[in-house]
């Protein structure tokens, strides 16, 4: 009868274990841009300007200089993954020419050029 315990025990603690959920965190990435701060964005603005309220670009394309590539990723615990990307476009001289991409519609004012 000895030899038989472990394998009673085994079941039980497989259904004690069943009942234990893994915690799992949400993972977010990249820069937050809001929608305030595309709000205070208006052509014309200089790339310092647009670097003190949105923060460093994620992506800066060497190719496109006079692109800047902000990208945010979010991961919920229990859920699909969301991703937001916008670019923000300057002229030549450095002058912004306005937002695109995942911006959303209480943004939507003259800063975007969809």
């Amino acid at each position: 009868m000895r030899s038989l315990r472990p394998f009673l025990l085994i079941p039980l603690f497989g259904l004690l274990l069943t009942g234990c959920n893994i915690y799992r965190v949400n993972v977010q990435q990249g820069n937050v841009v809001t929608t305030k701060e595309l709000a205070e964005l208006h052509p014309g603005m200089d790339q310092l300007q647009v670097r003190t309220i949105l923060g460093s670009p994620l992506l800066q394309d060497p190719w496109h200089p006079d692109q800047w590539v902000y990208v945010y990723s979010l991961k919920p615990a229990y859920g699909t993954l969301e991703v937001r990307k916008i670019y923000v476009l300057f002229d030549k001289d450095g002058k912004l020419l306005g937002v695109q991409g995942d911006v959303k519609a209480a943004a939507a004012t003259a800063t975007t050029a969809s």
